[in-house]
C-alpha cells in the first residue's frame, strides 16, 4: 500500500469502503433481486454480531487511532456502526454478492479510511505511517526547533526517520563535541520518548536518526534514538 492511497483512503472516508467491496459486483437479474436481498440481510445480521463481537472489542485497547492512541470502545463502535451502515447501502444499492471474508476485509478498510486500525495491525502499517510523517514535518521545513536550532529536511526509509539540523550560531571547531554527544542525544531521546506519537513509532522498530550540522554546513554530529533510549 502506497502513500498515496492511504491518504487517498483517510481523504474519501467511507469511499474507502466502497472501494474494498467494489471487486465483488455481480449483475443480477430483476427476478433474483428479491431473493439475494433476503440472503444478504441475513447474513449481514450475523456478520453485524461477528463483526462487533469480534474485531470491535469492548475493550479499550482492541482499537488505536494511526498515531498509536488508544480509542475508547464506545468510539470504536461508533465508527464501526458508521462503516456497517456505509458498506450496507453499497451492497444493497449496487447488488452485490460477499463473503463474510470479503465484508470483514471491507470493514477493515473502512475503519482504516476513518484513522483506526486494530492494535495487532498498527506495526503492519507503521512504514506508512513512517512516510506520512516525513511528509507532515517537510511542508514545514525549514523549522526552528529551538533559538540556534533548525530543522532543514527529514527523510525516511521504511522504518527510519533521518532528522537533518543546522546549529546556526557555532562552527564545529568551536564545539566541544565530547560534551555534545554526551548532553544531545539524551535531552532528544527524552523528547521523543516522552510524545506519543513519536513514542508509537519507536515502539513498532521505528529508529530516529539525528544529523547536526554547523553555519556552514560541516558536519557536527549524528546518532540514533530507538526504543532502548526510552526509560521502561
Amino acid at each position: 500500500m502506497t502513500l498515496a492511497h492511504f491518504t487517498a483512503m483517510v481523504e474519501l472516508e467511507y469511499h474507502a469502503a466502497e472501494m474494498g467491496v467494489g471487486n465483488m459486483h455481480r449483475e443480477a437479474t430483476r427476478q433474483q433481486v428479491t431473493q439475494k436481498n433476503r440472503i444478504k440481510q441475513s447474513l449481514w445480521v450475523g456478520l453485524s454480531a461477528l463483526l462487533l463481537g469480534g474485531c470491535v472489542s469492548p475493550q479499550q485497547d482492541a482499537w488505536v487511532t494511526i498515531n498509536g492512541i488508544s480509542a475508547t470502545a464506545e468510539g470504536a463502535n461508533d465508527v464501526s456502526t458508521q462503516c456497517q451502515n456505509a458498506i450496507l447501502a453499497k451492497v444493497e444499492r449496487e447488488n452485490i454478492d460477499a463473503t463474510p471474508q470479503e465484508w470483514a476485509e471491507a470493514m477493515d478498510l473502512c475503519m482504516l479510511s476513518n484513522g483506526l486500525v486494530r492494535k495487532d495491525d498498527l506495526y503492519e502499517y507503521t512504514p506508512i505511517l513512517v512516510e506520512a510523517t516525513a511528509r507532515r514535518i517537510n511542508s514545514d521545513v525549514p523549522v526552528m526547533v529551538d533559538d540556534v536550532t533548525r530543522l532543514d529536511l527529514v527523510e525516511n526509509d521504511r522504518r527510519t526517520l533521518r532528522f537533518y539540523h543546522t546549529i546556526l550560531d557555532d562552527l564545529v571547531e568551536d564545539i566541544n563535541l565530547d560534551q555534545f554527544n554526551a548532553v544531545v542525544p539524551k535531552i532528544v531521546a527524552k523528547n521523543s520518548c516522552s510524545v506519543r506519537p513519536t513514542a508509537v513509532l519507536l515502539e513498532n522498530d521505528v529508529v530516529f536518526r539525528y544529523f547536526y550540522f554547523d553555519a556552514e554546513g560541516e558536519k557536527i554530529s549524528d546518532f540514533d534514538v530507538d526504543i532502548s533510549d526510552c526509560e521502561p
